[in-house]
């Protein structure tokens, strides 16, 4: 046996070799553990030769199913370890008591030890099941013993009972040996016999809470396992998609043949044919930008047929599964996408025996990690496509920001169980050598082309345009002979389509530009010169429409942190240089939206979106730099962004502390000096700043708030970014400037300056600012700034306007950064601690020069520091 896991130890790939030389230490412990008990056996009991063969032969083929899984088989070998210490000492009986066990009762023995052998023998039996395809539907069969029960338990706990077992075994086995009282032993044997009934009695337990002990072992797994949102955009899909759009795809004969295949449970248990078949298993599709591939999907998913399984047990699970992921603008790591995956496979399979043992197996040990690394995931994703038939289809694989190693791992989970994956993404898409060496026909690759969705892009097109005929967008007199003809410029792009019908029922336009829309459609061909036509139109509304539309773009297409809805609609009212006003803030703010960008941004359960991710791609690109709404110069997007932010903090924030003063108490951890510290907020080339957290505003907080107290920034939903980003926006724009910006008049990317220089002259706002950076635990940091500051000031005539402005604003900043690096040195760990000390005496007394305002809680003012 021991022979047979070198073989596969030194075949396995380098990277696992480690690895499984340590579980081969850990398995060879057992082994010499357990070897003398056929010799005790032997003793006294003639036994078959096949008795040993069928025990070691059970332990290599479970070890065998799990070698290719090298996370799972070390928690395994954990377990024979752990076995090894709680049996006997055999071969030290052997040797010291072998005329005792000539004289002792031979049926007696016999029945005990046989104990030991039939467990371990189950055990390694359902360790194997766990690790290999099983018939649907068909439970383990258990025996009266260490798995017997009226209600199944999972591998961790069945295997609690195992080492209860072989303790009593032990305890048994010694007393039985040595030299004892006759009463003794036999105490021991009725010990022994009552433990193995009342395991049968301890099994009846309440179903209901043996199920809710399972489902939190699974919403623990889950959580380890750190997923992303991943169901919306398929929820999206389900419901904009057009009826019957995409229905055409699911009769093509190459996507039939790759989903009818059956499958075989002797072939996802043959490695040999799992490997042979991996090239066919793996399907991409690939159509150009806007033919609809999203959509497509969806009809794939849903036909693959997507369900949710009853939690219940005992009832047999469903033939396959389908998990799927959209890669996204948000959603652009890998990782993310292999976490979701093994998400959605565990809540899928949250009912069956063989998952349940694989989970208690994460639960029992792990890395000691919060969150499962990248391997780890990958390990949870290959074991469950073992156990179960799965579907996957993964969208947009173009836009994941590192394609190949996301391609990289699906080969091997094809060659080690009979999964099927299908990848939708543009031509473009850089297929790794790998795929290409199968064979002359790989990769599978479905292109799509113009013919294949032509006839849904007329019907849907008729359809979309009759009845806007019918409901008058086109007048009374409209020669419904022009809408046949609109489905040929099209070009094949779904999406054309779509925002055409959207363009034409902007209420920007009259019934006759309508009409003469259609009639010089051919004008409109192509993604880029319809986005062109829309914000021309955009271009011809009002200074307070426009203005909105343009910060619309530039914050979903530049922020540091997509905002939620609430932030964004703040930071759309804001007009820098002045306090906003009430009246400033969008009505209707989901439905405003869509209006002001002509649906080219839209709002879905509250997450705002370009309309596709070619909006953004155009508004980038230098077709598009002449126009009022471009984004092509990110460092002037950018300098827009900070003076927004800043003049949020300068003239909205409160002017005053953030939450009530708490009182100064000195602790151990705060008599030294922060110098010891690492906030580590000078390793980003963004303005010294670490980085833009992603965690909740507390995270990491010392100080816990009470926690029915509300958050101090809950009417203040724009104040978290304003706070943490415009030092980035700002360091972005500074560091990206166009060679010779600076002496073009008026200056663009200067329009943060008159915002700074008003939040710099107001200690109190800029105190306020202070506050919330370190209540948001991200102490501000500019000493990155500074530099690029002074280099600004070196560009501009000192005796312009803005000459004599930068210089004052530069004086400013380099004594706040000095102010603040005061406050880190000093003060690190009690501001970290109780931020509100900024306002208080402690701070004030040992600040040079007094730099920081302090706050009368009782008059409600602040006192001016002394000059």
């Amino acid at each position: 046996m021991l022979q047979g896991v070198r073989t596969f130890c030194s075949s396995a790939d380098q990277t696992e070799h480690q690895r499984l030389l340590a579980c081969l230490k850990k398995i060879a412990l057992f082994s010499n553990v357990f070897a003398p008990y056929f010799d005790i056996i032997d003793i006294f009991v003639q036994t078959k030769p096949d008795l040993s063969g069928w025990f070691w032969g059970t332990i290599f083929s479970a070890i065998k199913a799990g070698s290719q899984l090298v996370f799972f088989l070390e928690k395994i070998a954990d377990m024979f370890e752990a076995i090894a210490y709680a049996l006997p000492q055999y071969q030290h009986f052997h040797d010291s008591c072998k005329q005792q066990f000539q004289e002792s009762g031979q049926d007696r023995l016999t029945t005990f030890m046989s104990l030991v052998y039939a467990d371990l023998v189950q055990f390694c039996l359902e360790v194997h099941h766990m690790f290999s395809r099983n018939p649907q539907g068909v439970q383990s069969r258990h025996r009266v013993g260490f798995l017997a029960s009226v209600l199944w338990r999972p591998l961790d706990s069945r295997f609690s009972h195992l080492q209860q077992r072989l303790v009593k075994h032990k305890e048994w086995f010694e007393a039985e040996m040595g030299v004892q009282n006759p009463e003794f032993v036999a105490q021991h044997r009725r010990e022994l016999l009552d433990f193995v009934r009342g395991q049968g009695e301890t099994n009846g337990e309440v179903e209901v809470e043996r199920m809710s002990r399972r489902m939190k072992r699974v919403d623990k797994v889950r959580s380890w396992l750190a997923v992303c949102e991943y169901q919306d955009v398929y929820e999206q899909l389900v419901r904009q998609r057009h009826p019957g759009s995409c229905a055409w795809f699911l009769q093509r004969a190459d996507y039939c043949n790759w989903k009818n295949a059956p499958f075989d449970e002797a072939s996802a248990n043959d490695t040999n044919a799992l490997v042979s078949s991996c090239h066919e298993r793996i399907l991409f599709v690939q159509a150009k930008p806007g033919f609809g591939k999203t959509f497509i999907s969806g009809q794939i998913i849903e036909d693959l047929g997507t369900k949710a399984e009853d939690a219940n047990i005992d009832e047999e699970p469903s033939t396959t599964t389908t998990v799927f992921y959209y890669f996204g603008p948000s959603q652009q790591d890998s990782s993310a996408a292999f976490r979701a995956l093994a998400d959605q496979l565990v809540y899928a399979h949250r009912a069956d025996r063989t998952t349940m043992d694989a989970l208690a197996l994460l639960t029992r040990q792990t890395s000691g990690q919060q969150k499962a690394s990248s391997d780890d995931v990958i390990a949870v994703i290959a074991l469950l496509l073992r156990q179960h038939p799965t579907f996957i289809v993964i969208d947009g694989i173009d836009e994941c920001r590192d394609a190949e190693r996301f391609l990289a791992p699906i080969p091997d989970l094809c060659r080690t169980s009979d999964c099927r994956f299908l990848l939708i993404s543009r031509p473009d898409l850089q297929i790794p050598l790998e795929y290409q060496q199968w064979e002359p026909k790989a990769p599978h690759i479905i292109h799509l082309t113009n013919d294949d969705i032509l006839p849904n892009i007329h019907s849907f097109l008729m359809e979309t345009l009759n009845r806007m005929a019918d409901q008058g967008y086109f007048g009374i007199n409209m020669n419904r002979n022009l809408i046949p003809p609109i489905a040929d410029r099209a070009n094949g792009m779904f999406l054309w389509a779509s925002l055409l019908t959207k363009y034409l029922q902007s209420p920007g336009l009259s019934p006759n530009e309508r009409c003469a829309t259609l009639e010089e459609a051919g004008h409109l061909e192509g993604l880029d010169a319809l986005y062109r036509e829309i914000l021309s139109m955009l271009a011809r509304r009002f200074g307070p429409d426009k203005r909105i539309t343009t910060d619309i773009f530039r914050w979903l297409s530049l922020s540091i942190k997509p905002l939620n809805i609430h932030a964004l609609h703040t930071a759309l009212a804001i007009i820098p240089g002045a306090r906003t006003a009430k009246k400033q803030h969008l009505l209707h703010f989901t439905d405003s939206v869509g209006r002001l960008t002509c649906a080219l941004v839209e709002v879905i359960d509250g997450n705002t979106k370009f309309f596709h991710r070619s909006v953004k791609e155009y508004l980038q690109s230098p077709a598009c730099r002449d126009l009022e709404f471009s984004l092509y110069d990110e460092s002037m997007v950018h300098a827009q962004l900070a003076s927004i932010c800043i003049s949020y903090l300068a003239n909205d924030s409160p002017k005053r502390p953030l939450q009530r003063l708490r009182s100064y108490r000195p602790t151990a951890g705060s008599v030294a000096t922060s110098s010891g510290m690492s906030f580590r907020t000078s390793s980003s080339g963004d303005s010294g700043y670490k980085s833009m957290s992603s965690s909740s505003d507390t995270e990491g907080r010392v100080h816990v708030e009470n926690p029915q107290s509300p958050p101090f920034d809950i009417h203040m939903p724009f104040l978290r970014y304003a706070a943490l980003c415009w030092p980035v926006h700002l360091t972005r724009a500074l560091s990206n400037r166009p060679t010779g910006a600076l002496s073009v008049e008026p200056f663009p990317h200067m329009a943060w300056l008159s915002a700074l220089s008003q939040l710099l002259t107001d200690r109190v706002a800029t105190t306020s600012w202070v506050e919330a950076s370190w209540r948001y635990n991200l102490p501000p940091n500019l000493s990155r700034l500074v530099p690029l500051l002074n280099r600004v000031r070196s560009e501009i005539p000192p005796a312009t306007n803005e000459g004599r402005e930068i210089r004052s604003v530069v004086d400013a900043l380099r004594q706040l950064s000095d102010a603040l690096g005061e406050l880190r040195n000093n003060y690190g760990v009690t501001l970290r601690e109780n931020p509100s000390l900024i306002w208080q005496w402690n701070i004030q007394a040992t600040s040079e020069g007094a730099f920081w305002p302090t706050w009368d809680e009782g008059r409600g003012c602040v006192h001016a520091p002394e000059a």
